[in-house]
């Protein structure tokens, strides 16, 4: 079949992709990447010290941490991670979000990383800690961060219609995923059991939310264009 034969949604399929392909390439994404190798590297040395030390599983390895690794461990907290699908969903959420970065100023977006994911581990065990019939409680995982990045990517989208892009699209659709999980979480939970709601997910969404909703671009008013 010529080209030029090609049925039109098909063509208009490839030409979307191409689309997505060139503006995530123009996009400045470094921070995040930074945050996913970080992330990636104490996996894999969680995936190693389970090997080495014949623990049953890396969940149960993190576990373990909690227990008996003192306040070091609460730092490593956003990175650790209970197994592959865990790391791997909120790896993957980080890495398609990723280009909301260039729409914050680079000093703009590490208040924004790190305030969500204060937030988001601060709530997380101030809701374990007050609801969970146990003593020790863990709350560990970026994806406090990728639910965070969701919102803002939703509600930016929503009160800027001119200024957002194939891209943009597409991360608001997670932020739409991002508050019906939040939502079906509450309402399966609460008011019965409120220390099974998940409160980083909750936080990291409503601060991302906010973020998005009084977002006004970097401060001079200037910001990187995607590559058409």
């Amino acid at each position: 079949m010529e080209p030029a034969d090609r049925p039109a949604p098909t063509a208009d399929w490839r030409a979307f992709v191409s689309t997505l392909r060139r503006q995530y390439r123009a996009a400045r994404t470094r921070t995040t990447m930074t945050v996913v190798a970080l992330t990636s590297t104490v996996f894999l040395l969680q995936a190693v010290a389970a090997w080495a030390t014949g623990a049953p599983s890396i969940r149960a390895l993190t576990a373990f941490l909690y227990l008996e690794g003192g306040d070091a461990v609460l730092l490593l907290s956003p990175f650790l991670h209970r197994g592959a699908p865990h790391f791997l969903s909120n790896v993957l959420v980080l890495l398609v979000l990723a280009p909301q970065e260039r729409h914050f100023s680079p000093g703009g977006y590490w208040v924004f990383l790190l305030g969500g994911l204060a937030l988001a581990l601060g709530v997380g065990y101030a809701v374990l800690s007050a609801y969970s019939p146990a003593s020790n409680v863990a709350v560990y995982g970026i994806s406090g961060l990728g639910y965070a990045l969701g919102g803002f990517a939703l509600t930016r989208a929503a009160g800027n219609p001119e200024d957002r892009s194939e891209l943009d699209l597409i991360a608001a659709v997670i932020g739409v995923s991002s508050v019906l999980t939040v939502a079906v979480d509450l309402l399966t939970n609460l008011p019965g059991a409120p220390a099974a709601v998940n409160g980083g997910h909750l936080t990291g969404l409503v601060f991302g939310l906010l973020v998005g909703a009084l977002w006004r671009g970097p401060p001079d008013g200037s910001r990187e264009t995607d590559a058409s």
